[in-house]
């Protein structure tokens, strides 16, 4: 007896509840199907199907048997189609969802990367509005940034930590005045990343070490840094930004740079997956070029503009007078 063969014709007769549609299934003939499962039946010693000349309906024995069937039934499918993808290229459409903390500018450089590495793949990218509407189904990874991981029972894999910086235009300040500590900030109009745990509670590391502050509600909330900037730039208060775009509005001078001796606690990508090991080969290639390749380009990104920020002088006057300056001028 073709232990498997009769596994498999049970199954599907189970499924359909005919014969002669399971065999159509398999490509056998009825026979073929009856003589398989009467074996299965006579080697278990039990009777699995109850035969009428109207219908086939299963045993208790035949529904305890066939749950077994269904799992080994299943792993031997994973097992071949693991198998066949073993040198297999990556192909088919890869769905990307990135929530609106995440920082994007490096996605475009790791997507064309990518591609060119894997051309048979492309690719859907799409803005999550919301992170409850990710995963599973309609997305094959999810990014997003947070101070804290994803929560219990979700799959993920950290990329590294993205810089902050705290920025303030000069308008603003000089009509607000400069905070000289992470405790003065309470006394201003402050932004802050929507949906994060750590919203209106700023961790720094500065002089004296460790230090947290709490900016009580914040009056705007966005987990899009491109409406946080906007609003900074527009001189209506003090927020975060991703390192390379703040150092961007720095560079260009439409930002100062707050509390220049400190540092933000930063914020950590992650990729969110829908299973814990993915088989299909275009979703564990694209994690593993972004593990390889995101928290290089974060690094480089430390290293490229990090030295830039503490003043040179470390004088606060200087720069409160500096600001005062810039101010004047924007006004």
């Amino acid at each position: 007896m073709d232990m498997l063969q009769a596994i498999r014709a049970f199954s599907r007769v189970a499924s359909v509840g005919s014969f002669t549609a399971a065999a159509q299934e398999l490509n056998l003939v009825t026979s073929q199907v009856s003589r398989a499962i009467a074996d299965l039946e006579t080697h278990l010693q039990v009777r699995l199907l109850q035969r009428t000349t109207r219908r086939v309906a299963l045993t208790q024995a035949g529904e305890r048997y066939l749950s077994h069937c269904d799992v080994i039934l299943n792993q031997l499918a994973q097992a071949e189609a693991e198998a066949s993808e073993v040198g297999a290229e990556p192909a088919g459409t890869l769905r990307i969802g990135v929530s609106a903390s995440f920082d994007r500018y490096h996605l475009s450089g790791l997507l064309s990367s990518y591609l060119e590495r894997f051309p048979q793949v492309s690719a859907s990218v799409t803005l999550l509005p919301q992170m409850q509407d990710a995963l599973p189904g309609d997305y094959d990874v999810v990014l997003l940034c947070s101070s804290e991981p994803p929560g219990p029972g979700i799959v993920s894999e950290r990329l590294g930590a993205v810089s902050s910086i705290l920025c303030a235009a000069p308008v603003y300040l000089a009509r607000y005045g400069v905070p000289k500590t992470p405790c003065d900030l309470k006394q201003h109009r402050c932004f802050d990343h929507a949906g994060d745990v750590s919203s209106g509670q700023w961790q720094f590391e500065g002089p004296f070490g460790h230090e947290t502050c709490s900016v009580g509600d914040p009056i705007l909330h966005s987990d899009l840094s491109d409406v946080l900037a906007d609003a900074i730039e527009a001189g209506l208060g003090i927020g975060p930004l991703p390192l390379r775009a703040g150092m961007q509005k720095l560079q260009a001078g439409t930002m100062m740079h707050v509390l220049p001796r400190y540092r933000m606690q930063a914020r950590n990508a992650y990729v969110l997956l829908s299973s814990p090991r993915s088989h299909d080969k275009k979703v564990s290639t694209w994690v593993e070029f972004l593990k390889e390749t995101l928290p290089q380009r974060l690094v480089r990104d430390e290293a490229a503009f990090t030295p830039h920020l503490a003043p040179a002088s470390g004088d606060e006057a200087m720069a409160a007078h500096d600001v005062q300056k810039r101010g004047n001028q924007d006004t």
